[in-house]
């Protein structure tokens, strides 16, 4: 990702309409799976700069790993210190050491997905969890996964398969974003028309106040149906998969 990315991501995580319904799907998400412990280890692989952490603290002591030390240092101007460089295929804990793993929107960076996946198995505990999210639909990529270095987007099939490939027991797995969807894929698609700026820009912008909370109420009615019913299609997807106890 490029600096003036992560520079956004710092500027925009705490209150964006779209990190902000992730944390609070993310959240609801572990406390309806594990519920709340102080008790446990939790690893955020991909941190980015760190905006996830204060939430994730609820579910255990959290470790942050990302593969940019520039990540890293917008880590650190937040106060959080206990992070980490590692790829995400080789993070380099030790095997069944991990109660949670979560990798939020990390996944499409990666070279190795299967890889990734098979690494945060290796380093869960037997029964340990993982949560994953991931951009959907190969038909909505843009100059926003450009800027943001994606390699690909995911349908819900594909990712269930991989983490199923990747030696985890697969529970449950929804799309999101899924009110916003036409609008989403239109603007995209208007985007793509128009392209005159040779290099890509995500399409993370400071939005007025009131769209930004409209926004957010929007999703907040998504997660409540989620509750419930897992969504047909959306321009993310969420799943929890767990690392296979061995039979005695």
């Amino acid at each position: 990702m490029e600096l003036l990315e992560y520079q956004n991501l710092y500027q925009l995580e705490d209150t964006y309409w779209w990190f902000v319904a992730r944390r609070r799907l993310v959240y609801e998400m572990l406390a309806r799976t594990c519920g709340l412990s102080s008790q446990r280890l939790l690893v955020d692989i991909g941190c980015g700069t760190g905006a996830n952490a204060l939430t994730l603290a609820a579910f255990g002591k959290v470790l942050l790993l990302d593969h940019s030390p520039e990540a890293l240092r917008f880590c650190r101007l937040r106060g959080l210190h206990s992070a980490v460089v590692c790829s995400a295929e080789s993070v380099g804990l030790a095997a069944n050491s991990v109660d949670i793993v979560t990798a939020l929107d990390v996944l499409e960076h990666v070279d190795h997905d299967i890889a990734a996946m098979r690494e945060a198995c290796r380093i869960l505990k037997p029964g340990g969890l993982l949560l994953v999210t991931v951009p959907a639909f190969g038909f909505l990529w843009s100059e926003h996964d450009e800027a943001l270095h994606h390699r690909r987007r995911y349908t819900h099939w594909e990712l269930r398969n991989k983490l199923t490939v990747a030696g985890f027991d697969v529970g449950r797995s929804t799309y999101f974003i899924t009110l916003l969807f036409f609008p989403i894929f239109l603007l995209r698609f208007w985007q793509g028309i128009v392209k005159k700026d040779p290099y890509p820009k995500s399409s993370l912008v400071l939005l007025p106040r009131w769209i930004n909370r409209l926004l957010e109420r929007l999703l907040a009615i998504e997660r409540w149906i989620c509750r419930w019913v897992n969504l047909p299609f959306g321009v993310s997807i969420v799943a929890v998969a767990r690392k296979p106890v061995p039979l005695a």
